[in-house]
C-alpha cells in the first residue's frame, strides 16, 4: 500500500481539481491510501469522494510516500513536505515561468505532464507525461432530450481563457434563429451587451448535479471550447465520452482530438469556427464518423488507466528511493 496526497486550494468545480479527486478515488480502489489536503476539510457537494480531506496546516504531522501538487499558490508546502516522494503536476502552460522557478531550486521533484504538450511549455525539463482523463462511467452516450440545435459551451462567460465570447459571436455572426447556445457554467454571468439581442437564445444552466451535467451533453448537437490556454479540456474530453461531435482548439486536446475525432479551428478564429459549426449541422454524417472515432480514442483516457500509469511512475521512483515507507503511519 501507497501513502498519497494532494495539495490543493480548494474543491469547488474546476478541472484540475477534478483531476485530484478522480485519481483518489481511483487510488482507493486499488487500495491505497489517498488524501486531499486543503484549507479546511469540507467535501465537495458536487463530487462524491471514498477519501479523507486533512487541513493543509496538518501537512507535517505524517510523511506521505507521495505528495502532488499541482497549484503555484502552493507550491512551497510541496517543497517541504514529508515523504519520499514529491511530484509537481504542470496542468497548463500559463504556470510555467512559475514552475520553471520552483524546479530549479527543487530539482529533486518529479514532474508529471497532464498532457503530451507540457514538454513545449517546460523545455528541457525532466518528467513523464500521464494525460489527463475522463469517467466513462459518468460520461457515456444516451438518449437526447427534444429541442433546438444546441451549441454547447463549458465555463464561465467572463473567464478570458475559456474564449466563451468568441464562440457567441459566432453564434450571433451565423444567425441561426432555430438554434440555441446553451452555457454550462457554476456561476451565472451578465452577458456582455453585444449579444444582447441574441439573449433569448443564449441560456446559462448550472454544471454542478454531475447527472444534469451528463445530459447536457447528451442535449447537444456540438460541443465548443476555444479555449486559449488549458492543460487537459475536461470538456472536450467528456463531450467526446457522451458521442457529442467536438469542435476545439489545440489547447488541451492534443492528446484525443484531430481530424479524425474533432473539428480542431485555431484560437480566436471566429470565422474558422463559423465554418466549423456549418460543417457539423450541414453534414451530420461526417460528424458521425467522427463521433465514433472520438469514443474508440477517449477509452484510452478513462480514469482507471491514468491511476495505474501514475503508481507505476509512483513505484518506480519509491524502489529506486529504497521503496515505500512499509509501517509509516498516515491519518486513518
Amino acid at each position: 500500500m501507497l501513502t498519497i496526497r494532494a495539495l490543493l486550494p480548494h474543491v469547488q468545480i474546476a478541472g484540475g481539481v477534478r483531476r485530484f479527486l478522480e485519481l483518489g478515488n481511483e487510488f482507493v480502489r486499488r487500495g491505497h491510501h489517498y488524501a486531499v489536503f486543503k484549507p479546511d476539510v469540507t467535501p465537495p457537494d458536487w463530487f462524491k469522494s471514498g477519501f479523507h480531506f486533512r487541513p493543509l496546516d496538518t501537512l507535517n504531522a505524517h510523511p506521505y510516500d507521495v505528495t502532488l501538487c499541482g497549484d503555484v499558490g502552493l507550491l512551497h508546502l510541496l517543497a517541504n513536505a514529508p515523504g519520499k516522494l514529491r511530484a509537481l503536476v504542470a496542468i497548463g502552460d500559463r504556470y510555467a515561468s512559475k514552475y520553471q522557478v520552483f524546479l530549479r531550486d527543487h530539482p529533486d521533484t518529479l514532474v508529471i505532464g497532464n498532457s503530451s504538450a507540457w514538454v513545449e511549455y517546460l523545455p528541457g525539463v525532466k518528467g513523464v507525461a500521464i494525460p489527463g482523463g475522463v469517467n466513462l462511467q459518468q460520461f457515456q452516450p444516451g438518449p437526447r432530450r427534444p429541442g433546438p440545435f444546441t451549441i454547447s459551451v463549458v465555463g464561465r462567460i467572463d473567464k478570458k481563457r475559456e474564449a466563451i465570447p468568441v464562440v457567441l459571436e459566432a453564434f450571433r455572426r451565423l444567425g441561426w434563429k432555430d438554434a440555441r447556445v446553451l452555457a454550462v457554467t457554476d456561476e451565472f454571468k451578465r452577458l456582455p451587451w453585444r449579444f444582447f439581442s441574441q439573449r433569448r437564445r443564449i441560456e446559462q444552466v448550472s454544471g454542478r448535479d454531475q447527472d444534469e451535467l451528463v445530459q447536457h451533453y447528451r442535449d447537444s448537437d456540438v460541443l465548443v471550447t476555444m479555449e486559449r490556454t488549458a492543460g487537459w479540456s475536461n470538456p472536450a474530453a467528456e463531450a467526446m465520452a457522451c458521442g457529442v461531435p467536438v469542435i476545439c482548439t489545440k489547447c488541451g486536446t492534443q492528446d484525443f482530438a484531430d481530424a479524425s475525432t474533432a473539428l480542431v479551428v485555431p484560437v480566436d478564429d471566429v470565422e474558422a469556427l463559423m465554418g466549423a459549426l456549418r460543417d457539423v449541422r450541414e453534414k451530420p454524417a461526417e460528424a458521425q464518423v467522427r463521433v465514433q472515432e472520438g469514443l474508440k480514442r477517449i477509452r484510452a483516457y478513462e480514469w482507471g488507466r491514468v491511476a495505474e500509469g501514475m503508481l507505476r511512475v509512483f513505484e518506480g521512483f519509491l524502489a529506486e528511493a529504497g521503496g515505500p515507507m512499509l509501517g509509516a503511519k498516515a491519518e486513518s
